[in-house]
């Protein structure tokens, strides 16, 4: 019993495991054509119920593509990217390579102006339009998205007015289920925030810092008008105040 411990197993009961293994490892080899082919078997049938649900799946994808390319360009539309043209681009692969989405290949791709052909959206040249474009996405994504934190960088770029009021009040929508954090140079969109943070460079002792200081709601006016007008006058702040007035 101690040779068979020495070389099988700490105790009697490993030494029995041992032994067991090694008569189904013995099962196998001399049954192994069998073997393989309950395992052919076993293949093709799950093969069989994998392609049926991604058949499936294949399906529900095209039908809520449509009522999804449908939504996002209305939200693009109001942000000012009227000529843009979103879609969702789903090839199902007949040779059966399964991946993570099925038997699916899905990207998103765009056109942002009339006449361009539809090309990836990672691919799209100008940071403010992926930004908008994600913002369009988001908004219409909203209640289903389990994203916690959403982070929007030159947003603004290129627009104004009755734009700039659109992607502030999507914006604003997004935030009733998501933390949104956005860096801005328009007034219009620095007046719907929760919170106001000026972000400004220091330097000191020949060193350049740059330093993040929360507003509180005057210092918030004062910087609307700011942003709003160049300077700070009667007029910018009263217009800033109008503005945070509409929009807390």
């Amino acid at each position: 019993i101690y040779d068979l411990k020495r070389k099988y197993g700490n105790s009697i009961s490993e030494i029995i495991e041992y032994k067991e293994q090694i008569e189904k490892d013995i099962y196998t080899i001399e049954n192994l054509e069998e073997h393989n082919n309950k395992l052919k078997k076993e293949l093709e049938d799950l093969t069989i119920k994998m392609s049926e649900k991604c058949s499936v799946l294949n399906k529900m994808r095209s039908k809520y593509s449509k009522v999804l390319n449908e939504k996002i360009n209305k939200e693009l539309k109001d942000l000012e990217m009227k000529n843009a043209s979103f879609c969702v681009d789903i090839k199902y692969d007949e040779s059966g390579n399964f991946n993570q989405n099925g038997l699916d290949d899905i990207e998103f791709l765009i056109a942002t102006n009339v006449g361009d052909e539809a090309k990836p959206l990672i691919k799209i040249a100008s940071g403010g339009e992926i930004s908008r474009i994600m913002l369009a996405i988001k908004t219409v994504l909203a209640d289903t998205d389990e994203v916690p934190i959403l982070i929007f960088d030159e947003i603004d770029t290129g627009i104004s007015g009755k734009a700039a009021n659109s992607v502030g009040n999507k914006l604003k929508k997004i935030a009733r289920k998501h933390q949104v954090i956005i860096v801005t140079h328009l007034a219009t969109i620095a007046a719907q925030g929760d919170y106001n943070y000026y972000i400004y460079k220091e330097v000191d002792a020949n060193k350049t810092n740059t330093n993040v200081k929360l507003l509180n709601e005057s210092e918030t006016i004062r910087e609307i008008a700011r942003i709003a007008s160049g300077e700070i006058t009667e007029i910018s702040l009263s217009h800033a105040r109008e503005l945070r007035n509409k929009n807390v």
